[in-house]
Protein backbone atom coordinates (compact mmCIF):
# COMPACT_ATOMS: atom_id res chain seq x y z
CA UNK A 1 0.00 0.00 0.00
CA UNK A 2 2.69 2.32 1.11
CA UNK A 3 4.57 1.70 -2.32
CA UNK A 4 1.74 1.94 -4.48
CA UNK A 5 1.15 5.50 -2.74
CA UNK A 6 4.57 6.74 -3.66
CA UNK A 7 4.23 5.56 -6.78
CA UNK A 8 0.53 7.22 -7.30
CA UNK A 9 2.81 10.24 -5.46
CA UNK A 10 5.63 9.93 -7.93
CA UNK A 11 3.04 10.03 -11.28
CA UNK A 12 1.14 12.76 -10.18
CA UNK A 13 4.02 14.87 -9.44
CA UNK A 14 5.87 13.64 -12.45
CA UNK A 15 2.22 14.70 -14.30
CA UNK A 16 2.54 17.71 -12.74
CA UNK A 17 5.95 18.61 -13.81
CA UNK A 18 4.82 17.35 -17.51
CA UNK A 19 2.03 19.93 -17.25
CA UNK A 20 4.01 22.67 -15.97
CA UNK A 21 6.60 22.07 -18.89
CA UNK A 22 3.57 22.26 -21.46
CA UNK A 23 2.56 25.54 -19.96
CA UNK A 24 6.02 27.22 -20.03
CA UNK A 25 6.77 25.89 -23.34
CA UNK A 26 3.45 27.47 -24.48
CA UNK A 27 4.36 30.94 -23.12
CA UNK A 28 7.69 30.78 -24.80
CA UNK A 29 5.42 30.08 -27.79
CA UNK A 30 3.45 33.61 -27.22
CA UNK A 31 6.29 35.08 -26.33
CA UNK A 32 7.92 34.24 -29.87
CA UNK A 33 5.05 34.97 -31.49
CA UNK A 34 5.21 38.60 -29.83
CA UNK A 35 8.68 39.42 -30.22
CA UNK A 36 8.45 38.30 -33.86
CA UNK A 37 5.64 40.73 -34.72
CA UNK A 38 7.57 43.01 -32.64
CA UNK A 39 10.88 42.52 -34.67
CA UNK A 40 8.53 42.76 -38.50
CA UNK A 41 6.86 46.13 -37.19
CA UNK A 42 9.88 48.30 -36.24
CA UNK A 43 11.48 46.43 -39.77
CA UNK A 44 8.08 47.79 -41.50
CA UNK A 45 8.46 51.17 -39.52
CA UNK A 46 12.60 51.64 -40.57
CA UNK A 47 11.37 51.23 -44.36
CA UNK A 48 8.73 54.17 -43.98
CA UNK A 49 11.02 56.57 -42.47
CA UNK A 50 13.41 55.84 -44.61
CA UNK A 51 10.90 56.32 -47.47
CA UNK A 52 9.94 59.74 -45.68
CA UNK A 53 13.52 60.62 -44.76
CA UNK A 54 13.72 60.73 -48.47
CA UNK A 55 10.88 62.80 -49.07
CA UNK A 56 11.99 65.74 -46.78
CA UNK A 57 15.87 65.47 -48.55
CA UNK A 58 13.33 66.20 -51.46
CA UNK A 59 11.24 69.04 -49.99
CA UNK A 60 15.14 70.41 -48.32
CA UNK A 61 15.87 70.78 -51.94
CA UNK A 62 13.07 72.40 -53.21
CA UNK A 63 13.40 74.38 -50.19
CA UNK A 64 16.95 75.96 -50.64
CA UNK A 65 15.54 76.15 -54.99
CA UNK A 66 13.01 78.57 -54.05
CA UNK A 67 15.00 80.23 -51.33
CA UNK A 68 17.51 80.89 -54.43
CA UNK A 69 15.40 82.32 -56.81
CA UNK A 70 15.73 86.04 -58.06
CA UNK A 71 12.66 87.64 -58.62
CA UNK A 72 11.25 91.52 -58.11
CA UNK A 73 8.84 92.33 -54.97
CA UNK A 74 6.17 91.22 -54.18
CA UNK A 75 7.06 87.74 -55.46
CA UNK A 76 10.05 88.25 -53.95
CA UNK A 77 8.51 87.97 -50.33
CA UNK A 78 5.69 85.66 -51.29
CA UNK A 79 8.11 82.97 -52.31
CA UNK A 80 9.96 83.53 -48.82
CA UNK A 81 6.61 83.27 -46.85
CA UNK A 82 6.10 80.27 -48.73
CA UNK A 83 10.14 78.68 -48.20
CA UNK A 84 9.41 79.84 -44.30
CA UNK A 85 5.61 77.51 -43.93
CA UNK A 86 7.73 74.48 -45.68
CA UNK A 87 10.66 74.72 -43.61
CA UNK A 88 8.33 75.07 -40.27
CA UNK A 89 6.77 72.08 -41.48
CA UNK A 90 10.25 70.49 -42.43
CA UNK A 91 11.26 70.75 -38.80
CA UNK A 92 8.10 69.76 -37.18
CA UNK A 93 8.55 66.61 -39.05
CA UNK A 94 12.06 65.96 -38.39
CA UNK A 95 11.36 66.10 -34.53
CA UNK A 96 8.57 63.70 -35.08
CA UNK A 97 10.62 61.05 -37.05
CA UNK A 98 13.28 61.89 -34.23
CA UNK A 99 10.01 61.04 -31.79
CA UNK A 100 9.55 57.92 -33.82
CA UNK A 101 13.61 56.87 -33.44
CA UNK A 102 13.06 56.67 -30.13
CA UNK A 103 10.15 55.19 -29.97
CA UNK A 104 11.72 52.77 -32.29
CA UNK A 105 14.82 52.26 -29.48
CA UNK A 106 12.41 51.29 -26.89
CA UNK A 107 10.80 48.72 -28.36
CA UNK A 108 14.19 47.05 -28.96
CA UNK A 109 14.60 46.74 -25.57
CA UNK A 110 11.53 45.47 -24.81
CA UNK A 111 12.35 42.72 -27.67
CA UNK A 112 15.54 42.13 -25.68
CA UNK A 113 13.49 41.85 -22.77
CA UNK A 114 11.05 39.11 -24.50
CA UNK A 115 13.87 37.32 -26.45
CA UNK A 116 15.54 36.86 -22.62
CA UNK A 117 12.24 35.62 -20.99
CA UNK A 118 11.99 33.38 -23.69
CA UNK A 119 15.60 32.01 -23.88
CA UNK A 120 15.41 31.41 -19.49
CA UNK A 121 11.79 29.48 -20.37
CA UNK A 122 13.32 27.12 -22.81
CA UNK A 123 16.91 26.64 -21.50
CA UNK A 124 15.82 23.73 -20.17
CA UNK A 125 16.49 24.14 -16.34
CA UNK A 126 14.48 22.99 -13.35
CA UNK A 127 13.67 26.26 -11.06
CA UNK A 128 11.72 26.88 -7.74
CA UNK A 129 9.05 29.45 -7.84
CA UNK A 130 11.51 31.44 -5.87
CA UNK A 131 14.50 31.34 -9.07
CA UNK A 132 11.69 32.15 -11.38
CA UNK A 133 10.40 35.18 -9.33
CA UNK A 134 13.74 36.45 -9.27
CA UNK A 135 15.12 35.63 -13.12
CA UNK A 136 11.53 37.67 -13.61
CA UNK A 137 12.72 40.36 -11.61
CA UNK A 138 16.17 40.73 -12.86
CA UNK A 139 14.68 41.01 -16.84
CA UNK A 140 12.25 43.73 -15.69
CA UNK A 141 14.70 45.82 -13.87
CA UNK A 142 17.37 45.75 -16.89
CA UNK A 143 14.21 46.67 -19.03
CA UNK A 144 13.52 49.40 -16.67
CA UNK A 145 16.84 50.69 -16.22
CA UNK A 146 17.45 50.79 -19.83
CA UNK A 147 14.04 52.34 -20.50
CA UNK A 148 15.46 55.31 -17.88
CA UNK A 149 18.82 55.74 -19.73
CA UNK A 150 16.46 56.39 -22.67
CA UNK A 151 14.85 58.78 -20.73
CA UNK A 152 17.99 60.41 -19.45
CA UNK A 153 19.20 60.82 -23.07
CA UNK A 154 16.36 62.18 -24.25
CA UNK A 155 15.81 64.87 -21.62
CA UNK A 156 19.83 65.37 -22.20
CA UNK A 157 19.32 66.26 -26.00
CA UNK A 158 16.53 68.09 -25.05
CA UNK A 159 17.77 70.47 -22.18
CA UNK A 160 15.02 69.59 -19.73
CA UNK A 161 15.32 67.60 -16.87
CA UNK A 162 11.95 65.43 -16.12
CA UNK A 163 11.70 64.35 -12.23
CA UNK A 164 10.13 60.78 -11.53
Amino acid sequence: MAREAITAGTTQGELRIGELRAVIEEFARVLDAFGSELDASVKDADRECAAIGRAFDELGAAKRELDAMECPQPLRGLLQQHSARIGNSLDAAIIAMQYQDRLTQRVGHIRVGLHRLQTLLRDGTDRGAGQWLELLRHVEESNQSEQARLTAAECAANGSVELF
